[in-house]
């Protein structure tokens, strides 16, 4: 099967869930014997090659000047115009070249949309990771003109697509509504995640000082302000704990700078910042918890990739974490936004040696048996061949 994925993120660019997502779908199909390309954005030029059996192809965006008088007021839905329009002309051409079968795209930014203005063929499946224009909601951002049209060219872009896929059940519940859009029997995809790369190290009880990660944006929607919040009452039990955030700022730093001067709290607290990928497995393994402290969240590879290396997370009761985890099992879930509740699971697990370790152990006997690529690479597949058959 010849497999075009659309995604602006792709390594060895600072990467999201969709990034991270593609680069492993893409490589695991490859060694699986199909031909997949991706189309992702260049950073200096344009260029082709090929890496793990992937064809990359980078693209740059022109500046259509028709759009110079929307510049001013509607500046990202430009931006995001000019992007689509760049990656329309380089579908064109991969399509006629390499007999492409399928075309995959998140729904974020409808980065084909000029394309499949026009044509009809090859299929287009779009996968929800969690639109733009929700994460804005969710992240109270000021509802402008631009965002408003951000909004309807997403909800263009999944009406368009041949097949819908939601990562969760919660995300297609959320889009539907979101959009007003009749549900349709969305299959359910998971994320996969490296259960090979992201495994456990052999450590033996606690550390001398507890050490609690988080691992995400610095971002509203992430609930970081959540736990910061729960920081004192953790101290009361722990005074030695140690916190780690790491991930960019999305507007969040300076508030968190000041919580945590006003808390007293910074010889606790270390923020990070963002990191690359390949660095965080080792973050992981010497983290004691890993906390997910989101007010919502689809289906998260930072808890994927924690829950592989045999942590045990504490994670919101929001959205598709709620799907992945066990309560009690392979996982801890507590209700988003309260802070008294989530330093009391964190020391209840600190306290307890036998909980934590059965905790950690269950959760990456779910990764393997649930999660590895394989496994979800195998169920993405199946959607593909159904749907080439009816073309």
């Amino acid at each position: 099967m010849n497999i075009l994925f659309l995604s602006r993120d792709y390594p060895p660019n600072l990467i999201g869930g969709v990034g991270i997502y593609v680069c492993e779908m893409s490589r695991v199909l490859a060694r699986m014997g199909h031909n997949v390309f991706v189309l992702s954005e260049g950073k200096e030029l344009p260029c082709e090659y090929e890496e793990e059996g992937v064809r990359v192809f980078r693209i740059i965006p022109s500046r259509l000047n028709y759009l110079n008088p929307l510049r001013g007021k509607l500046k990202g839905l430009v931006e995001r115009l000019e992007y689509s329009h760049e990656v329309s002309k380089k579908i064109k051409q991969i399509v006629k070249r390499y007999k492409i079968d399928v075309i995959e795209s998140c729904e974020a930014r409808a980065e084909g949309a000029w394309y499949y203005l026009f044509e009809r063929y090859p299929p287009l499946v779009v996968k929800l990771h969690t639109p733009e224009s929700i994460v804005f909601r969710l992240d109270k951002v000021t509802q402008t003109l631009d965002y408003y049209l951000i909004r309807y060219l997403e909800e263009w872009w999944i009406r368009r697509a041949n097949k819908v896929i939601g990562l969760s059940k919660s995300i297609v519940d959320l889009s539907c509504r979101f959009f007003r859009i009749a549900y349709n029997n969305f299959p359910i995809v998971p994320n996969p995640v490296d259960t090979e790369y992201f495994r456990p190290e052999n450590r033996k009880g606690i550390q001398d000082s507890p050490l609690i990660l988080y691992v995400g944006r610095l971002e509203f929607r992430k609930g970081v302000h959540v736990l910061i919040r729960s920081i004192p009452a953790v101290l009361k039990h722990f005074p030695e704990a140690k916190f780690l955030f790491i991930g960019d700022d999305c507007g969040m730093k300076e508030y968190m700078n000041k919580n945590i001067d006003e808390l007293k709290l910074r010889e606790n607290i270390e923020l990070i910042g963002q990191i690359w990928r390949s660095e965080l497995l080792e973050y992981y393994r010497k983290s004691t918890i890993c906390i997910i402290p989101s007010l919502w969240e689809n289906h998260p590879f930072v808890l994927l990739e924690a829950m592989s290396c045999g942590k045990p997370v504490i994670a919101s009761n929001a959205g598709g974490m709620a799907e992945i985890i066990d309560h009690g099992k392979d996982g801890i879930l507590v209700p988003p936004g309260s802070p008294q509740l989530l330093a009391d699971n964190i020391v209840d697990i600190l306290k307890n040696d036998e909980k934590r370790k059965n905790l950690g152990e269950n959760a990456r006997k779910k990764m393997e048996s649930q999660y590895s690529p394989f496994k979800v690479v195998q169920k993405t597949l199946a959607i593909y061949e159904q749907l080439i058959e009816r073309q």
